[in-house]
């Protein structure tokens, strides 16, 4: 390699370091490697389950993909070689195709993974190693950054990207023509939870919060995206799902959560969801959740309620909306 060539792979590897979300710098990555000589194609992918096992086994590309059933064309070689793996850069054929598969395995969850199609020179792949690394540890960083410190959900700033980015992908069906269900928001607000902390402390309120989100990464799907958005109060984004869909889902979490032997005894929740309006900003999707989560609250509590089915919120005599 000549003082150029590593002149021009620091400075790649300084523009990577400089991206400040997984989003910004897995694009920057698959627009680099697809600008590559003898790359035909490049793909990235968040992996879920076991890969030796192919009811437990399913992927997220990204650019985001929210199709219902959604199976990628690469989905068999990627269960295939990602058995065993533990992780690193490796080259391989399948189908009579040259492939190059960067697997960040285990030192994240869900594991990410970089597939390029294509035969590249022996410079090249040395680039791509060197790349592999910063990528890697790049994503550990910013993944740590984006995860709620407790519960290692995702965190309120990863929230405002995943929306964004939701909203983008149905954006982009505005004039086609595919078939697709909709996406909902709701928040999920743990009932009296400073009650909790008041008779039992910060610690088993701590706990009841762990417990919570481990209830939540096991009562939705890979598909749906989960968050800490504050406090007591939870997100799920669920996909591919029409109303009576999302309230079954959301009913029975919340009898879940009902049901489950939290550390501080019995522990119930509220909910507020509302469908995902492509034209709607952000900012106003998160305000009709939670108003619906104010109707749940003021109506007793334990209880789910959508935004479209909102009717006029009980207020104390002063005006204020009663919460606790």
């Amino acid at each position: 390699m000549s003082n150029q060539d590593i002149k021009e792979a620091f400075e790649l590897s300084a523009m990577f370091l400089a991206h400040q979300s997984y989003q910004s710098l897995t694009q920057a990555t698959i627009q680099y490697f697809s600008s590559i000589e003898g790359v035909e194609e490049v793909s990235s992918y968040e992996i879920f389950g076991d890969p030796g096992e192919q009811d437990q086994f399913s992927v997220r590309r990204f650019p985001l993909t929210l199709y219902d059933n959604y199976r990628d064309n690469n989905t068999e070689l990627l269960m295939k070689f990602l058995i065993g793996s533990e992780g690193g850069v490796k080259t391989i054929e399948y189908a009579d195709q040259h492939w190059i598969l960067l697997d960040v395995a285990k030192k994240i969850k869900p594991r990410r993974v970089i597939l390029i199609k294509g035969q590249v020179s022996s410079l090249v792949m040395t680039i791509i190693e060197g790349l592999y690394n910063v990528y890697a540890n790049q994503i550990a960083l910013l993944d740590s950054k984006e995860r709620d410190v407790l519960t290692h959900l995702p965190n309120r700033q990863t929230l405002e990207i995943t929306l964004n980015d939701i909203i983008v992908f149905y954006r982009g069906l505005q004039h086609k023509k595919q078939e697709i269900k909709d996406s909902w928001l709701a928040i999920l607000d743990i009932d009296h939870f400073k009650r909790i902390n008041d008779q039992y402390g910060h610690l088993y309120g701590d706990e009841v919060l762990l417990h919570f989100a481990r209830l939540m990464e096991r009562g939705f799907r890979h598909t749906d995206f989960l968050f800490r958005y504050g406090g007591e109060e939870f997100i799920v984004i669920i996909n591919n799902s029409d109303l009576v869909g999302v309230k079954t889902t959301l009913e029975r979490f919340r009898k879940d959560v009902e049901e489950y032997d939290f550390p501080s005894g019995s522990v119930t929740v509220s909910i507020g969801f509302t469908q995902i309006d492509p034209l709607a900003p952000p900012s106003l999707l998160l305000e009709y959740a939670d108003k619906a989560l104010y109707q749940a609250k003021n109506n007793g509590r334990n209880q789910l309620v959508f935004f479209d089915e909102l009717k006029t919120v009980p207020t104390t005599d002063n005006g204020d909306i009663e919460l606790f």
